[in-house]
């Protein structure tokens, strides 16, 4: 799956909207692909935050050992960088480099966006 350029999102300040409308749409569960591997997670919402495991119904679904709860700090962390992602500069790799060292969920959160908003 190669990422459209025509997703450039005005986001709230605060992210919360956003992150609403993230949890309604996945819910009890969605799955999606991982574009970098072909392989597919599922995404349900546990509790305020969105839990990441494999994917149950497609047959070429990511091994995640560690599920990670993705909650709203960690989101808004990726929704605050997410155009410079998508429309990278030079001025915005060192962001970009740091927030893909600190953000281990980074692509699952870049494909929740990307899909939902």
């Amino acid at each position: 799956m190669s990422v459209l350029r025509d997703r450039k999102l005005d986001f709230s300040e605060s992210k919360e909207a956003e992150w609403k409308i993230i949890l309604e749409k996945v819910a009890d569960g969605v799955e999606l692909p991982d574009p970098d591997t072909e392989r597919w997670f599922t995404a349900r919402v546990e509790g305020e935050g969105v839990r990441i495991t494999g994917a149950e119904k497609n047959v070429r679904a990511l091994k995640i050992y560690e599920p990670p709860l993705i909650e709203i700090g960690e989101f808004a962390k990726v929704a605050s960088i997410y155009n410079d992602l998508l429309f990278p500069e030079i001025s915005s790799m060192s962001d970009k480099l740091e927030l893909q060292q600190s953000t281990p969920n980074l692509k699952y959160i870049f494909n929740l966006i990307y899909n939902f908003l």
